[in-house]
């Protein structure tokens, strides 16, 4: 039988400001938590930008040490007690590198290291990985993606506007712009609406912040985004790894395929063999209640994710039994069915790939429109039109997004997941293409992409599709949403603009999901050209993205014929 694991048995012994040395002589800030009564203990491992004595960083260290566990966290380089300068993602692989062979020798640890963390505190885990220590034992990230540019700062070639301007100023500041006061000046609709994004920092704070910057003058995927690109090195990773996604993060995509890429490239068998992923209904700050949004997942919704770790780490850390590597390597909750369930793959390899097609009498606009969504193909049908204009963009409504935390007390706050999409639908730039009522439950499970045949009046443009699941009540509850601009189609390696008034296939992703619509539910597939603040407006000009500050409307055409025939290809489980 599965050992219960390590209990709250211990008192604690607390070493505040350690100075541990990297290799250019920097002086890295580290506090250390002990059991106390002296002896050697597994550790567990957190490097942060956010201050190592910020509460909720004591209350966990806490929670680790009374559990037969050393806990170490470390400043960044330049942030807090820490020396040098800080530069987002690109120090934290040499230098918790570093730290690892440091903590090693220290008396109070037996030599295995694990370390946790979620989002920036997983971006310092994939970072030393390639790296190799023979003392890191375990990785448990969470809520956090291996490409910068194309999973994060770029996505489908978009800016994550209000993650990218929030990060920048986060991370440059420390936590600032998380406290109470903080909405006078950041997270309010002067700030979203800033042109050119480039100076949102001299804007906010009055001066220019490198990182930041340099994110802009990177347009494309170059060497730059390489260079720290964990996806690109996942062969050179020889660690167990325990990845916690959430369907209403954004960052699930990069989590499976990083699952995938271990599993068939890792380093050793020992890579690529022991690693697993959970997918919880949640979104990128830590789970609260089993409630997000306007949806109630029941109790069993509600995941403790420090109790999964303790499964993980107590089990590579200290060698108990806790019955973690006997279960299958994938567990997904299936919204709509409010159900756990095991998986040996991803994709499931029972996935049945089904196209839903779009179609209209040329007014989809609105949920009041005439759209549908359906498995049969489209015949000679009329295209849909509508205006995209930059200065009223399709506002942010729940969703994929990480937001929250960095905005708590934002003046407009940007809300995630499960919310009703219906004050959306009413807007004529909103396309609603709505399914017949279902008779029989369809689940659908996996990565979503929308193929979408348009034509704008603009050189460059965005368009955004969005999987919604229609109660039959009408609340219409986002699913799952996506955006690919204009200009990176076809990679986002190249700029490559339109021809105006051309027919172009546009092959939008969308972030995964698991969802059961249930009978007498309806599918529904919106499409628009904004979803501001979580991206940036396109602007529709070709001025370089970030530096443009100049206007102009775009006049969309959606296209749904046998030549052209617009549709999301879904992923359908077979329930038995």
């Amino acid at each position: 039988m599965p050992d219960t694991g390590s209990q709250p048995i211990h008192d604690i012994r607390f070493l505040y400001d350690l100075k541990c040395p990297v290799r250019d002589g920097v002086k890295l800030s580290t506090d250390v938590y002990l059991p106390r009564g002296g002896g050697r203990w597994p550790v567990i491992f957190l490097r942060t930008p956010y201050e190592t004595t910020h509460g909720p960083h004591i209350e966990w260290a806490c929670w680790w040490a009374r559990r037969g566990y050393a806990v170490v966290i470390q400043d960044d380089r330049g942030k807090f007690e820490s020396e040098g300068v800080f530069y987002a993602y690109h120090d934290d692989g040499p230098d918790g590198h570093d730290a690892l062979e440091w903590i090693a020798h220290q008396p109070w640890c037996d030599g295995k290291i694990g370390m946790s963390g979620r989002s920036y505190g997983g971006i310092v885990q994939w970072q030393l990985a390639p790296y190799r220590s023979p003392y890191l034992t375990a990785l448990a990230p969470q809520v956090i993606m291996g490409d910068y540019f194309g999973d994060c700062h770029r996505i489908g070639g978009a800016v994550q506007w209000a993650l990218t301007m929030a990060a920048a100023l986060t991370f440059h500041t420390a936590v600032a712009f998380t406290q109470l006061g903080a909405t006078h000046i950041f997270g309010n609709q002067r700030t979203y609406r800033h042109l050119p994004l480039v100076t949102i920092d001299e804007e906010v704070i009055g001066r220019p912040i490198p990182f930041y910057r340099d994110w802009f003058e990177h347009g494309v995927y170059d060497d730059y985004w390489r260079a720290i690109n964990t996806e690109a090195k996942l062969h050179e990773i020889d660690v167990p790894v325990y990845q916690q996604a959430a369907w209403y993060d954004p960052y699930t995509a990069s989590a499976f395929r990083m699952f995938n890429g271990l599993r068939e490239r890792g380093y050793s068998d020992r890579a690529r063999h022991n690693q697993k992923i959970y997918c919880i209904p949640w979104t990128h700050h830590i789970p609260e209640s089993s409630k997000l949004g306007d949806l109630d997942f029941g109790p069993q919704g509600y995941v403790d994710l420090k109790i999964e770790d303790l499964r993980w780490f107590d089990y590579w850390l200290k060698g108990i039994d806790t019955g973690i590597m006997d279960e299958p390597p994938i567990r997904l909750f299936v919204m709509g069915a409010n159900e756990w369930r095991f998986e040996r793959e991803w994709p499931l390899a029972r996935t049945q790939w089904t196209p839903f097609y779009l179609h209209s009498g040329g007014h989809a606009n609105t949920l009041y429109g005439d759209g549908t969504l359906d498995p049969e193909p489209p015949g000679a049908e009329p295209a849909d039109r509508y205006d995209y204009d930059p200065q009223n963009p399709v506002p942010t409504l729940g969703g994929n997004n990480s937001t929250w935390t960095l905005m708590k007390f934002a003046q407009d706050q940007i809300f995630p997941g499960p919310l009703d999409q219906r004050p959306l639908e009413r807007r004529d730039d909103v396309l609603v293409y709505t399914s017949r009522v279902l008779e029989t439950d369809l689940e659908v499970t996996g990565p979503l992409e929308v193929v979408l045949y348009a034509a704008s009046s603009a050189r460059d443009t965005d368009f955004t599709a969005k999987l919604v699941d229609v109660y039959p009540d009408g609340k219409a509850i986002h699913l799952a949403e996506g955006i690919l601009r204009a200009r990176h189609r076809a990679s986002l390696e190249r700029v490559e603009f339109l021809e105006p008034g051309e027919v172009t296939e546009y092959r939008i992703q969308l972030a995964p999901t698991s969802n059961l619509f249930r009978v007498g539910h309806r599918l529904r597939l919106e499409i628009a050209s904004s979803n501001f603040p979580r991206f940036d407006r396109n602007l529709n000009t070709t001025d370089p993205v970030g530096f443009g500050t100049q206007m102009q409307v775009a006049h969309q055409t959606v296209l749904h014929t046998g030549q052209y025939p617009s549709h999301i290809l879904l992923p359908l489980i077979p329930r038995s």
